[in-house]
Order: structure tokens, then C-alpha cells, then sequence
């Protein structure tokens, strides 16, 4: 079934959400047709955050020349807050101070090499447009949608209902994707944003649906036409009450040190919050491993996300990561000796996660065929009538104990265990 075409007339938007109830309840069977294509070999498509230099972007897409089941097909990314087009709707994860022109030259480069580009205006920081800034604000996000159209440049990420309103009604030209931080987290929130929004391409779940099997289904069967893309590595802790306050540190709370925007408080805050987390919880945090994304495929969920763009000081790091994670779909034995913290981007920095590999740590992780099963029930049974998570973390925290011991006896020193963060 098509989709409507998008309009700002509200009597066409009326008859749009008319069809749009029909377009649910056909869902069932475009789901049927659609869950039986994912049958035999699959490719998985991912979005990756932008590098900041044309040798870097080049180094990033040779990864799709020696993987087989995954490619990297879109690159995602916003204008730093010095940047004279920048429009208050991006986060503040780009630190790098260049011109407009310098920007629009790698854009057009990752568009050349074939990659769709998505730019992000999902600023979880700013949900609450005020009346009196909005037309200022709508001043510089129109000269931005310009110098896009401009450039070939169609996708854009949004985190603001007033924000998508107005780009819907004025913007057809561009396709819209939902952030994750919407946060809508039930089948009800689901449908209740696409009869506000029913242009939207692609829908960025919570963090916290990664695990509901239930839920993922259901959207998928409501919204047969609609992208779900699932973040793999971004390791924030379920049911995390930082997550927004996480993002505000990033944006709000930064000093200028020799041109370049360094972050304060929000290491300190993520570390801190991590470290208090018990590792039961950090177990069923919001990672999707390599050798867990064919379930997520049986779903006919095929788009995935890698994060990672506030670190990109350490790009070499990432380009390892990204690659690493591509390869394990094709191979989960190619990365068995790879630390499990190559594939958390939150957690890289635990004691546990750095200092088991793969090989050693993956029949101690929750199977993801139990969440499968259960995951529908986590935020409401975890730690009262669940203790799944805890036993591994139990049977994690004697390993890990008994390889310090180890290590000690041989003089190599090892990480200290934070017995809050266990």
C-alpha cells in the first residue's frame, strides 16, 4: 500500500488520516508478505555517523568491500553550534569549527560514493519550541532546508512534533525520520504519532524496545511500509532516568579550549551513572549484539544504527569498531578475541566489558531468545519475579574475580572492581 502524500491542507490531512486507519488494518497481511521476503540470504543496512574528512569518509565505506550479509548505506550527521547555518534543533555532538562550505563539500562526497545522508535535528534538549523564538528559529532552519535541497541532501532526523509539523506542511520535498528521543515506548504512543505525522519514512524505537520482541513485532505488523531502525551499539542501561539529562550534558555543558568545544561534566555524569548501575542491569542494557541481529531480521527489521560521533578524536577507534561489528554478522568467529566493549559505546569504559573477550564472555550474556520470549515483561518483573539477568552477572563477577587473582599472581596489573558498578 502507498503511502499518503504529504500536505499542509487539513482537510487533505483529515482524508490522510482516514486512510491511515485502513492503512493499520491492512497491516496484517502486508506484514505476512513482507516477513516471508526475509526468507534465505539478507542484507542488513546501517547508518553510520559521517566522519569529519574525505580520507576518513573513504576509509569508513572500504569497509562494505569485504563484508557480505551487512553494508553501511547511510551517513548521518549535524552542523557543529559554531557553524553559521546551525539552527538550535541539532545536538551539540560536532566540535569541529569549519565553514558551511567545508560541511557541504563531504556531504556531497558521501552522497557521490552512493550513501543516502540523513541530516539530524533530534535534539532531545530542546522538546519545548518557545512561541516567541519560533519564528526566529524557523528563519535559520529554513535558510538550512535551502542549502540541503540545494546539495541533493532529502532525509532529515527529527526529535519535535512542532518542528515535524512544520516541515511537513511547508517541506515536502524532504523524507522524515522519527528519533529515538520520542521515546514512545507502547503500540498506543506508535499510532497516535503516525496519525500526527503520517509522512514519517522511518521510526527510531526507545532504547527501551530493543528488547520487546513483542512490541517490535506489533509495530512491524502495524506499520508494514514504515523503517524501523534499531541502535546496536549505543549501550545506554534499560530504563536509564539520565538518558535526556545524558544529552543535555553534551549540549549545554561545554568550555571552549583552543577553538574546539571540550566536554565537562557529561564523562563525569555518564561514568558516574554507569558505575551505579548493577551489572545485572548493564547485562540487559540496549545492545544488539552481532550474533543477535538474524532475530531481529525475522521481524523483517533490517536497518540498523552504529553510534558513536561525539568520540570521533578517536576515529580510528570507531573505524575498528564499525568494521568489527560488520564482520561478526558474517562470521561470529572472526571477532571471538575482540573485547566486548568494541561493541558498547556507553559501557566501552567498564572494568567488566574491557576486559573480556568475546570468546570468554558470550555464553555468560542473557540469550537473546529469552528476551524474545519475555522481553515484553522486563520493565515490569526485573528483579521480583525475574532474576535472569542476575545469575549471569553473579557467574560474570566470579570470573572476573578469579582472572584478577590471576592476573595478579602474574604481576600484570588489572582493573579494579567498582563493587557499586557489580
Amino acid at each position: 500500500m502507498s503511502e499518503p502524500e504529504v500536505t499542509g491542507n487539513p482537510l487533505e490531512r483529515q482524508k490522510m488520516t482516514t486512510t491511515l486507519w485502513s492503512f493499520f488494518e491492512s497491516g496484517s497481511k502486508d506484514y505476512n508478505e513482507a516477513k516471508s521476503k526475509t526468507k534465505g540470504k539478507i542484507m542488513y543496512k546501517f547508518s553510520v555517523p559521517m566522519p569529519y574528512t574525505k580520507d576518513d569518509i573513504n576509509k569508513l565505506l572500504n569497509i562494505n568491500n569485504n563484508i557480505e550479509k551487512s553494508k553501511i548505506t547511510s551517513l548521518y550527521f549535524s552542523l557543529p553550534v559554531t557553524n553559521e547555518l546551525f539552527t538550535g534543533f541539532e545536538q551539540h555532538r560536532n566540535f569541529v569549527n569549519k565553514e558551511w562550505d567545508y560541511w557541504k563539500n563531504l556531504i556531497e562526497h558521501s552522497l557521490n560514493k552512493g550513501q543516502d545522508f540523513i541530516y539530524l535535528l533530534n535534539n532531545p534538549a530542546r522538546l519545548q519550541i518557545e512561541n516567541e523564538n519560533f519564528e526566529r528559529q524557523m528563519e535559520k532552519l529554513d535558510k538550512l532546508l535551502i542549502e540541503l535541497q540545494k546539495i541533493g541532501c532529502n532525509k532529515l532526523r527529527i526529535a519535535e512534533h512542532k518542528l515535524m509539523s512544520h516541515i511537513e506542511q511547508n517541506y515536502p520535498y524532504f523524507n522524515l525520520y522519527a528519533s529515538t528521543s520520542f521515546e514512545m515506548k507502547s503500540l498506543s504512543e506508535y499510532r497516535n504519532f503516525m496519525i500526527m505525522h503520517p509522512s514519517v519514512k522511518q521510526i527510531v524505537p526507545s532504547h527501551d524496545n530493543i528488547k520487546n520482541f513483542t512490541l517490535l513485532k506489533n509495530l512491524k505488523k502495524m506499520l508494514p511500509n514504515t523503517e524501523i531502525e534499531l541502535m546496536v551499539n549505543e549501550g545506554c542501561a534499560n530504563g536509564c532516568p539520565n538518558r535526556n539529562g545524558h544529552a543535555e550534558e553534551i549540549m549545554d555543558r561545554h568550555i571552549m579550549y583552543n577553538n574546539s568545544i571540550i566536554l565537562s561534566n557529561f564523562y563525569f555524569k555518564k561514568t558516574f551513572c554507569i558505575k551505579l548501575t548493577p551489572l545485572c542491569k548493564l547485562l540487559n542494557s540496549n545492545v544488539i549484539y552481532p550474533w543477535e541481529i538474524e532475530e531481529y531480521a525475522k521481524l523483517g527489521i533490517k536497518n540498523f544504527k552504529l553510534v558513536g560521533r561525539d568520540s570521533f578524536s578517536k576515529f580510528d577507534n570507531y573505524l575498528k569498531s564499525y568494521k568489527m561489528y560488520l564482520k561478526g554478522i558474517d562470521d561470529i568467529k572472526s571477532i571471538k578475541n575482540e573485547y566486548i566493549n568494541t561493541f558498547i559505546h556507553h559501557l566501552a569504559d567498564n572494568d567488566i566489558f574491557k576486559n573480556f573477550t568475546v570468546n570468554e564472555i558470550k555464553k555468560y550474556l542473557p540469550d537473546i531468545r529469552y528476551f524474545k520470549k519475555y522481553g515484553y515483561l522486563c520493565s515490569s518483573r526485573c528483579g521480583v519475579e525475574c532474576n535472569y539477568c542476575y545469575k549471569y552477572a553473579e557467574k560474570i563477577k566470579k570470573i572476573y574475580i578469579k582472572k584478577q587473582e590471576a592476573a595478579q599472581k602474574r604481576s600484570i596489573p588489572v582493573c579494579v572492581i567498582n563493587k557499586a558498578g557489580i
